[in-house]
């Protein structure tokens, strides 16, 4: 199973972009099917057009989908491929299947247009920072050693075959759920269905129309009750995802510790409150929210700019930036 408490990066199960209106099967004809996977729940809908028995099927070959991605990019699945190349950290290569090769590649991407604000590699830390229970902040001593961990530059690949050095390891929170809502939403389109929404944990694509209408997304006001919103965004394609200091987190002493591991300096990063990226693929989206939110208003809108994605940021002082084009998009409450 994905954890929920991914350290850095690797957040998965984020509910941190949420929908203004719940839909069910009979009104207006969407279907909706609910799920736990990956450590978080999952919701599909679907547009059914008065073919019910075929999109429950389709829905199906999605979650089925999802399951396959699951089984090959878990950490926490001690089978899976990615879980044989952290186990074998400074002793021999592994094969892996191209498409995790591929997303290894994507990830050293990211870690290089981000400056390393986003890094696989996180999880040589260990769990040093956890959110359930007591919590104690580590000592700035265990978080100088576990950051030596942590260098997306170290990992070696030749072929399909991945090698970390000694004490390394990969996780692939940060953007294999990502990846996993962008391939749900092929395989619903392949099989007729382009009418949809798939929303894993907070991480949320759609395309097409809701009923003749775009899809309505809130983005969740990172100061306020659950529930709460700044505003709103209507999509017909694309995807909104916000990363957010509220969701796990502890204060001690007046200092609010959260999950959002900034991997450069291996403490919670401390220039925004949320970040929310309009993409047109949810893993970009995934991944941008959380090194933007890392890097802060000013470094993170000049990147969101160079990809061609929009954001909106949330800065520590509750000041509200964003770029032109999601300005248009958004909605004011």
């Amino acid at each position: 199973m994905w954890r929920k408490t991914l350290i850095g990066l690797a957040i998965v199960g984020l509910l941190l972009a949420v929908r203004y209106a719940a839909h069910r099967e009979a009104p207006g004809g969407l279907l909706k099917v609910q799920r736990p996977l990956m450590g978080t729940t999952w919701t599909i809908e679907v547009a059914d057009h008065g073919r019910t028995e075929p999109a429950r099927k389709a829905i199906a070959a999605a979650y089925a989908e999802l399951e396959r991605i699951d089984r090959m990019m878990s950490e926490w699945k001690p089978d899976s491929p990615i879980s044989a190349v952290d186990a074998n950290a400074g002793k021999h290569p592994v094969e892996v299947p191209a498409e995790l090769r591929e997303m290894i590649e994507r990830s050293i991407h990211y870690s290089e247009i981000t400056g390393g604000a986003f890094d696989i590699t996180w999880r040589g830390m260990g769990n040093i920072w956890h959110f359930d229970g007591a919590f104690v902040p580590p000592t700035p001593r265990e978080v100088e050693k576990a950051r030596k961990n942590i260098n997306y530059r170290a990992i070696q690949i030749e072929g399909n075959r991945v090698f970390l050095p000694a004490g390394m390891n990969i996780g692939l929170g940060g953007i294999a759920k990502g990846y996993a809502v962008d391939r749900a939403s092929q395989v619903l389109k392949k099989k007729g269905f382009a009418d949809s929404l798939v929303d894993g944990g907070g991480d949320i694509l759609v395309s097409g129309s809701n009923q003749g209408q775009p899809w309505r997304l809130g983005i969740q006001d990172p100061r306020a009750e659950r529930g709460q919103m700044l505003g709103m965004v209507k999509l017909t394609a694309g995807a909104l995802v916000t990363s957010g200091d509220y969701e796990r987190f502890r204060i001690v002493n007046g200092i609010r510790y959260h999950h959002i591991i900034d991997p450069r300096t291996g403490y919670p990063a401390k220039a925004s409150m949320s970040v929310s990226v309009l993409a047109p693929e949810a893993e970009k989206a995934v991944v941008l929210a959380k090194g933007i939110f890392i890097l802060g208003a000013e470094k993170g809108l000049a990147l969101a700019r160079r990809e061609n994605v929009d954001a909106l940021v949330i800065d520590v002082l509750g000041k509200r930036h964003m770029t032109d084009g999601f300005a248009r998009q958004f909605e004011q409450k």
